[in-house]
């Protein structure tokens, strides 16, 4: 059984990516799956004066359920089993360091994010992912 972490950010790169997983499936690979949609950290002093901990992890929590839910959605119609995470950090590092610890075999992932910026960068995130793992990122266009 391969295990495989598949990243999300809404982007039509990453609705590629899970097209790519679901042939996978469907193709007989064996996987354990994992969904991820990481959330960009609440860095300012001055929000966390006005806000709580609970609210900006239930935030945190909220915006990532939002992005996986059309994943999860096509996912659940394709009657592919999966689990789903949701992780704050800066996204290349976070999603590195979820690969390494949980020792996933195999990352697949979108070439671009949904960002103006990032797609301006070339995929500065799947080229950073790409950079610090040792294990096979299959980088979908």
């Amino acid at each position: 059984m391969t295990k495989v972490l598949l990243p999300v950010d809404g982007s039509a790169f990453s609705n590629r990516a899970l097209d790519q997983v679901l042939r996978m499936a469907h193709g007989g690979e064996r996987l354990e799956l994992h969904l991820l949609s990481v959330q960009l950290p609440i860095d300012s002093g001055h929000a966390r004066m006005f806000v709580s901990d609970d609210d900006i992890a239930a935030y945190h929590r909220d915006e990532g359920l939002a992005v996986l839910e059309p994943y999860r959605a096509r996912l659940d119609a394709a009657g592919v089993d999966y689990r789903w995470h949701v992780l704050v950090g800066h996204v290349a590092e976070t999603i590195a360091r979820f690969a390494e610890e949980q020792q996933f075999d195999k990352v697949v992932m979108g070439t671009h994010g949904r960002t103006g910026m990032t797609h301006l960068l070339m995929g500065s995130v799947a080229q950073n992912v790409t950079r610090r793992l040792k294990i096979p990122v299959e980088l979908v266009n």
